[in-house]
């Protein structure tokens, strides 16, 4: 762990305008266009090669395109079992402090993250998302399914991005525009991904 966070310092300069504020709840919640929650892959197989530095690089390069977007970010982290490791947030700092904390681990507990995704969400106002980085498949597939199709009954998007190792036709029945990028890109999809976030 000591290696991965210094790997992370030296890439993650402070984004311009994002600095510390102090907003009454109202007020910020008032002038967002909306809500994304991260659901970020971190089990076993997630410790192969540079695949959480990877996903912890493009979960940054996200929140700072999302936070120029008038967004509110928050990150929900799942292997054994799924955790919400920052509430809708618009804190970079305490966002990458609470990146540091995703240690790979144990199963992929994805319909759990989907789950507590959309509780997360259920009263948020704008543009609602979720947005599901994995390279791996759910312990029970046909859970994991049928809870994306009651997310998306709710209005809430679900966008997903698999990287290498990921089960593409499963991605593909999670959502037909699920991306499947090499772990070297997910930063620049990530990125994209928040660039394309709707301004209405």
């Amino acid at each position: 762990m000591e290696g991965t966070k210094g790997t992370i310092l030296e890439v993650t300069a402070k984004p311009a305008g994002l600095e510390r504020q102090t907003f009454s709840l109202v007020s910020r919640r008032s002038a967002l266009k909306g809500t994304i929650y991260l659901l970020l892959d971190h089990s076993s197989s997630m410790a192969d090669g540079q695949k959480l530095v990877q996903v912890r690089r493009g979960a940054l390069r996200f929140f700072a395109e999302a936070y120029a977007r008038q967004y509110a970010v928050g990150m929900i982290g799942f292997a054994q079992t799924a955790r919400c490791f920052l509430g809708a947030s618009r804190d970079f700092y305490l966002f990458q402090k609470r990146l540091e904390l995703l240690v790979p681990g144990g199963n992929t507990a994805m319909t759990d993250a989907l789950r507590l995704g959309s509780r997360r969400l259920r009263w948020r106002r704008g543009y609602r998302a979720l947005l599901l980085i994995t390279d791996g498949q759910p312990m029970y597939k046909e859970y994991t399914l049928e809870t994306a199709r009651l997310i998306r009954a709710q209005g809430i998007d679900l966008i997903a991005i698999g990287t290498d190792g990921a089960d593409e036709a499963f991605l593909r029945a999670l959502n037909p525009q699920a991306e499947l990028v090499g772990v070297r890109d997910l930063a620049n999809s990530m990125s994209n991904i928040a660039k394309a976030l709707p301004q209405a």
